[in-house]
């Protein structure tokens, strides 16, 4: 990745927050979305107003009732959806960071919807979006100064007073669901092969989703977040497995063939298909490392690389990401002392526990459950 393009990525906690879910209203803190990239996927769901997205140098038009799905390490944004300041050209418009606010007596391009014309809906032919980094003083993304990575909204108030957007959003790491590792490599080779394919298949329109609950898909998932009671993880994954498995399905009517390179989960080149799983199922005993490379027929050196390097967390944080979990429905569901949860969840005594949760959780265990136990 090109140092300039390095310089767009947003900071998500993978290790306390693996999965996000909310409700997305435009207010001019928090719109429109800069070009970013980060290591989840992200899903959208317009429920109001138009809206122009990007994806790597795609540009999209969405309307309420549609969806898109952005794979991690693209480089995406959103905005409203331009007014037609004039009649259509045959040559393609570059959208630059510098004229995405011009033609307009506030300033910002990108005004009111209402009643207006919009493209087609879906890939535009007629745009592609630039890359480069911002290049004007005018706006550009807050830094995260902690992350060393930047929050893609503008440090100014460009958002015109119309403006009303609203989307549901699922920010997701597929590799932590709790869906098994056979479903997020299908999965994963499907979404490849329809990319790779054709762009335009990030894109799914109302019609598309017709026969679906995807609504409902996505508000069961931002009120499980927002009330986090017992297997709130669980439900959530079980309901983004259901969305990837009906935008599989859309993407099969549409003609991906599902051949042996998407049906096969278990090829050579995909050695840590069940390492989590086994993680997942072994984490209270001492696991250790090494020997998870023995089983994937790796050496350590380049199996601690390789997880690095597909998880974006080391092997041994993986672990204690599962573990710290675990300690934390414990702290919330039941009244175990904290030296028998320490042995029930694989941490070495009690002291290695509260370490590690202050670091990863921001307070002790003991607060933990004073805050979020059941009374």
């Amino acid at each position: 990745m090109e140092k300039n393009i390095k310089n767009l990525y947003e900071y998500c906690d993978g290790l306390n927050s693996p999965i996000e879910a909310f409700l997305h209203t435009s207010i001019p803190d928090n719109f429109p979305i800069l070009p970013h990239w980060h290591y989840f996927f992200e899903i959208i769901h317009i429920l109001n107003g138009n809206v122009e997205v990007t994806c790597n140098e795609n540009v999209y038009n969405l309307t309420p009732g549609d969806i898109i799905i952005f794979c991690p390490k693209h480089i995406h944004s959103i905005y409203e959806t331009p007014a037609e300041a004039s009649a259509p050209t045959t040559e393609t418009d570059i959208l630059t960071f510098s004229n995405l606010f011009a033609n307009s007596p506030s300033g910002n391009k990108y005004v009111s919807n209402n009643n207006i014309s919009i493209a087609k809906k879906g890939l535009s032919l007629s745009k592609k979006a630039c890359l480069s980094p911002l290049s004007t003083d005018e706006i550009h993304p807050k830094i995260d100064k902690k992350h060393g990575s930047i929050q893609p909204v503008p440090d100014k108030t460009i958002l015109s007073k119309s403006c009303n957007i609203r989307y549901q959003v699922l920010k997701f790491d597929l590799n932590f669901l709790h869906i098994s590792g056979n479903y997020k490599s299908r999965f994963l080779n499907m979404m490849n092969v329809a990319y790779e394919q054709n762009p335009e298949n990030i894109f799914f329109s109302k019609e598309d989703l017709k026969n679906y609950q995807i609504y409902e898909l996505f508000e069961q998932c931002i009120e499980e977040i927002k009330t986090r009671q017992y297997g709130y993880d669980t439900l959530i994954g079980t309901n983004i497995a259901k969305l990837l498995t009906y935008l599989s399905r859309i993407w099969i009517s549409k003609g991906i063939a599902v051949d042996e390179k998407i049906l096969c989960a278990s090829a050579p080149d995909n050695p840590f298909d069940n390492i989590t799983e086994y993680i997942d199922r072994h984490y209270n005993e001492q696991l250790q490392v090494k020997e998870l490379a023995k089983m994937c027929n790796m050496s350590y050196s380049n199996f601690a690389r390789s997880f690095k390097q597909l998880y974006n967390q080391s092997c041994k944080e993986y672990i204690e990401f599962i573990r710290l979990n675990r300690v934390a429905d414990l702290l919330i569901y039941t009244d175990l002392d904290l030296n028998y949860i320490s042995q029930e969840t694989g941490f070495s005594d009690c002291s290695h526990l509260i370490r590690s949760f202050k670091h990863w959780k921001g307070m002790t265990p003991k607060v933990w459950r004073r805050e979020y136990g059941n009374s």
